[in-house]
């Protein structure tokens, strides 16, 4: 990637810019050398006791000059051709009084056009032959190769300036694009949040919604069957009491008060139990308005309580033995009153969901007189088809 590429890039840059380094380094240690040796060749040259201007500093008598060693060669360019100067050291000495005058040594430059020329010079006849130590560079070469160093260090460094200019805007786009995909996914994290949070509170009020729509069906339902049993019951009543059967009505009375009453309990706590449901809901969903609901619960606790009002006035009426109250019904025969309340009450009853059943249930046994085999053979059977299914 651009990264890695990048990373080579400035690590050749880095190798390319030590070894023009190095070399420079060692054309400024040999130019360092060069001028060491030129001070110190002038030194020995002011030194010395005797040169070739002054023969006679070596005693009289015949003298011998020989040369020790080629110090130094250097090649120069000219406008006719190149040039070939070399440093030469010489020996004198005296031949006649060598214990005398011991052989004295100097150096001098001497230009040679060319090479064949200076071997020429320094070549011996007899002993061990003179090495030519290599050419050294001229001033102006060592200026040259300086240059080029030098320049070639200021390219490297304007190349390595811009690779680390481009390096850095990549490296800050590289960032803005980072920096842009993580607020996006936070965005798209945080809207699907929201959007499921939305969703699922939606959902949880159609659900109450429609529970506390069935309630109220329900409740309605019940509303019904228990007006048409209490038009029944009227009409019945009305025909006990014109038979005469006063004990008998007391007791019917008696068994249907206490059923109303099991079921006025069981749908109270049931009523309650949905009411807290539905206030623990509306608390958890903070943002769904419950001003309808509670309208609705309402209504339905005034319904339940003017059904209370309704049966509590019914049972007084019946202690007081108000027939006039009581008389809702036309009379009719008994046995079409009690044919037409459990016509009724059966449509209903197959009509109804379980739980509504299960209540019902109670209703036809208390008019129907179950005895206590019938109440136990129907549970039995219950159970039975219960574990069946489980």
């Amino acid at each position: 990637d651009a990264n890695s590429k990048y990373k080579s890039l400035l690590k050749m840059a880095k190798e390319r810019i030590q070894d023009q380094e190095e070399e420079l380094e060692a054309l400024r240690a040999e130019t360092q050398r060069l001028r060491e040796q030129a001070e110190g060749d002038e030194k020995e040259e002011a030194n010395a006791k005797f040169s070739m201007d002054e023969p006679d500093n070596v005693g009289e008598g015949e003298t011998s000059t020989s040369i020790v060693k080629v110090c130094q060669r250097v090649k120069t360019e000219e406008t006719d051709g190149e040039e070939i100067w070399a440093l030469l050291e010489f020996e004198i000495s005296n031949l006649d009084m060598p214990d005398a005058f011991p052989p004295k040594r100097y150096k001098k430059w001497r230009k040679f056009d060319t090479e064949s020329e200076l071997k020429d010079f320094i070549r011996r006849d007899t002993g061990e032959p003179l090495n030519l130590p290599p050419y050294s560079l001229s001033p102006k070469q060592s200026s040259k190769i300086e240059e080029k160093a030098k320049h070639s260090v200021s390219q490297v460094t304007e190349e390595f300036r811009r690779f680390r200019v481009r390096a850095e805007v990549q490296r800050k786009q590289t960032d803005a694009q980072i920096r842009d995909l993580q607020s996006s996914n936070m965005h798209n994290a945080t809207r699907r949040i929201e959007g499921e949070d939305v969703e699922k509170e939606l959902e949880q009020a159609r659900t109450d919604h429609a529970q506390l729509e069935l309630l109220k069906t329900e409740m309605a339902a019940q509303e019904a069957q228990w007006k048409e049993a209490y038009d029944v019951l009227m009409a019945e009543n009305n025909a006990l009491k014109s038979s005469g059967s006063e004990a008998l009505l007391a007791a019917q009375w008696r068994q249907r008060y206490e059923a109303c009453l099991a079921e006025k309990e069981d749908l109270s706590s049931r009523l309650q139990m949905e009411v807290e449901k539905s206030e623990e809901a509306a608390e958890q969903r903070r943002k769904v308005d419950a001003g309808k609901y509670e309208m609705k619960y309402r209504d339905l606790k005034e319904s339940f309580r003017l059904y209370r009002k309704k049966a509590k006035e019914i049972f007084e009426a019946q202690q007081r033995g108000d027939v006039a109250m009581l008389n809702v019904v036309p009379d009719g025969g008994s046995e079409e009153a009690k044919l037409s309340y459990l016509r009724n009450l059966m449509v209903n009853y197959l009509s109804s969901d379980a739980a509504v059943k299960e209540h019902m249930e109670g209703a036809i046994g208390t008019i129907l007189k179950f005895s206590d085999e019938d109440r136990e053979k129907i549970g039995k059977k219950k159970l039975e088809n219960e574990a069946w299914l489980f």
